[in-house]
Formats: C-alpha cells, sequence, structure tokens
C-alpha cells in the first residue's frame, strides 16, 4: 500500500498535494457585493461598497502583474473607457479622471476603469495594470446601462478626439451598425488601440460588438484554472483574439469600495491595461504592433493557434511589455524585429517542501526495494527458487 501511495505520487511529480494548495477564486470574494452590468426598472443605482480586500487577487498572480510593472506604468498613456461611467470619488485614481462620463449609476464601468489603473493603496492587494495611466470616462449607456451601436460609436469617437492611445469598449452590443463601423475604422486609422470583448452579459455563444469587427481586439475570460469562463462556453463565429482572467475579479465600485464581477468584459479591461504598459514601455510602437505583441506573446492554447475559443492564447504580462520570451529567445524591438509566435512550454507543477520530500522518501523507497530485488533474483534462480535453508536434494 505505501508502495503503491508513492507510486502515484512519483507519478504526478508531487502534483496531488500541490493542487490541493492552488487558490481558488471564491476563496476571498464570498462577501464582496457583486457590481452589475446594468440596471433592472426597479434598481436604484449601485450602493457604495465598505470592503477592501487586503489579498492580492487570485487574477494577478495569473498574469505577472507585479514583473510587469517593473518595467512599465502605464506613465504618458490615456485609456478611455466606454460604458455606464467612471466615479471620479475613488481615491485609488488619484484625480486621473477625466471624460463626460464622471459619475457611475450602475458601477460597471469603474469596475473596468479600476482593472486598468486603479494606484495602489497601502495593505491592499488590489492593484489597476497601469496605475500611473490616466482615464477618460465616455458614458455609452443610459443612466441604468442600457446602450445601443450608435451610442457606443459616438462614445468611441469622442475618446478617439480626446487623444486616448487605447480604447476599451466594456459595453458590447448584439449587433454592429454603420456608425459604429466607421467609429472603429477611424479609430484603427488614428492608430488606437480598441479592444473589447468577445462576448457579453449571458450571451456566451454569439459575437459581441464591436470585438467581432476586423482590428478589434475581442478578449475572451478565463477562470482561475485556466479553462475558458463559464464553463458550458461554445466557440462564436468570431473567436477571441486573446483570453485573460475573468471569473469572479476584484475592483473597484461607486464610492471607491471593491467589487467583484465576471465575464468578458471585466477581461477585456486587463488587455486594454496591457496595451497601456507596452504603449508606455515603447512608445515607437505602432497600434497594429501593440496587437502583434500581445498575440504573438501569449501562452499559447492547446491545438490550432488561434483557437476557436482562447484565439492566441492567455495575456501574458511580462512577455508582452519586454517582448522576451523565455522559451526559444524570439524578441521584438522597436526597430522592427518580427514577433515570432512561440508555444509556451507545459508549466511543471509546484511542489510544496512537504511534497518534495515526501517525493523524495518515495524515491529511495523505491530505489533501495528495486535493488533488493536485483539482488535477489539471481540467488534465487541459483536455488532454483528453493528457500535458503533447504537444498534440492531435500524436496519431497
Amino acid at each position: 500500500m505505501v508502495v503503491a501511495s508513492c507510486a502515484a505520487l512519483l507519478s504526478t511529480g508531487g502534483a496531488a498535494i500541490a493542487q490541493a494548495t492552488t487558490p481558488q477564486a471564491a476563496q476571498a470574494v464570498d462577501t464582496v457585493p457583486q457590481v452589475p452590468e446594468w440596471l433592472g426598472p426597479d434598481q436604484g443605482c449601485t450602493a457604495a461598497s465598505t470592503r477592501l480586500m487586503r489579498k492580492t487577487p487570485w487574477s494577478q498572480p495569473m498574469i505577472g502583474l507585479r514583473s510587469a510593472q517593473k518595467l512599465s506604468l502605464g506613465d504618458g498613456v490615456t485609456v478611455g473607457v466606454v460604458g455606464t461611467g467612471v466615479d471620479v470619488r475613488a481615491a485609488a485614481f488619484k484625480s486621473r479622471i477625466s471624460g463626460d462620463g464622471k459619475d457611475d449609476c450602475v458601477g460597471h464601468g469603474t469596475f473596468a476603469a479600476g482593472l486598468i489603473a486603479a494606484a495602489p493603496v497601502k495593505g491592499v492587494g488590489f492593484v489597476g495594470v497601469a496605475p500611473h495611466a490616466r482615464i477618460f470616462g465616455v458614458r455609452a449607456t443610459t443612466e441604468r446601462g442600457v446602450t445601443d451601436a450608435d451610442s457606443i460609436a459616438t462614445a468611441i469617437t469622442s475618446a478617439v478626439d480626446a487623444g486616448c492611445g487605447v480604447v476599451l469598449v466594456s459595453v458590447p452590443y448584439g449587433k454592429p451598425s454603420k456608425q459604429m463601423k466607421s467609429a472603429v475604422q477611424d479609430a484603427l486609422e488614428k492608430d488606437v488601440v480598441v479592444v473589447a470583448p468577445a462576448a457579453g452579459g449571458d450571451q456566451t455563444s454569439a459575437p459581441a460588438y464591436p470585438g467581432a469587427l476586423p482590428g478589434v481586439v475581442a478578449v475572451g475570460a478565463v477562470g482561475v484554472d485556466g479553462a475558458p469562463y463559464p464553463s458550458e462556453r461554445k466557440a462564436t463565429p468570431a473567436t477571441p483574439d486573446l483570453v485573460a482572467p475573468g471569473d469572479r475579479l476584484i475592483s473597484l465600485g461607486p464610492g471607491g469600495g471593491h467589487f467583484t464581477a465576471s465575464g468578458d468584459p471585466v477581461a477585456a479591461a486587463y488587455v486594454a491595461g496591457a496595451a497601456a504598459l507596452v504603449r508606455a514601455h515603447d512608445t515607437s510602437l505602432s497600434a497594429q504592433e501593440v496587437v502583434t505583441r500581445l498575440q504573438s506573446t501569449a501562452v499559447r492554447p492547446a491545438g490550432r493557434v488561434p483557437g476557436p475559443l482562447a484565439g492566441y492564447g492567455m495575456l501574458d504580462l511580462v512577455a508582452a511589455v519586454s517582448g522576451v520570451n523565455d522559451s526559444d529567445g524570439a524578441v521584438t524591438t522597436s526597430q522592427g524585429v518580427h514577433i515570432r509566435p512561440y508555444r509556451v512550454p507545459e508549466p511543471k507543477p509546484s511542489v510544496s517542501p512537504l511534497s518534495a520530500w515526501i517525493v523524495a522518501g518515495c524515491a529511495m523507497l523505491v530505489a533501495a526495494l528495486t535493488a533488493a530485488v536485483a539482488a535477489a533474483v539471481p540467488r534465487g534462480r541459483a536455488r532454483r527458487w528453493q528457500t535458503g535453508s533447504r537444498s534440492v536434494g531435500d524436496d519431497v
């Protein structure tokens, strides 16, 4: 029984113990209020949250946030947040908010803006991707969060005209309009990175716009295990370009307290923040080069790339900002070196010190048993498998 248990542990490299310590998305957010994407007819404005999460959210280590922030903090980049508005009362924005959407009855736009650019607060684990970037908030909805294609188009144009280098559309719509297509095309021609969710709300099997339009970076959500979120998600005619954490994320909401939210719209905020880090780190890159950088440095999914559910893969902030990966030495620079897509090696299971000692002990035990058997077999054969106390002539 002991040998069988050791063999099982050795075959997984200690993964059985390592998996027991894997962080779960719900561990620290069960008591945090959820920010809605829109408000029902009888709902009042989203009440301020008094909760502040002290621990680092699971999503930040997953994309390598702290390491990437040693390279870039988003200085000099303005990100347009097209959504329900942005509440300027949040201290973590530190007066870096402009635009006409300076209040947010729903709270979803504030949540997205926090994921992009919230500054660190002492004693709080949560921080935005690009905490030195500026936010230009543009409301593309009614006060209750209802939108349409032309309202989104008008908001995109306002953000582009304000000089935003990155525009996040956090409120997707089910179909495009001529005005939306024109606004997106104009943004791309003016060297703006446009990011949007691949799907929105409960419509995880249907494309959303402007994410499904050519040139827009469409983003899908994944959970704490890296699998598509939600688990029943199906491929859409317009596949995502990238995936990023999007299951019960932590960010700011009305009043500056912490909320939680899930789905493609909040995952897209991470990619918008990543684009801000890249643009700040290398100002010579065009919008298309930034998009290529994000795609080419993503952690590759299994199978065909781009894949139907994960596109080019999982956002990798460190590789995206630096342009360097550690698997095959591919590099991109401001001098125009081509970024070669690469496949990241399968991650090695993390093993705790306890499991390492158990694995080592099991290995020694197995080695000792193997040596004993190896020594016994020749002697047994010589005795024709009789015990050492009896001779061949004693057989009856």
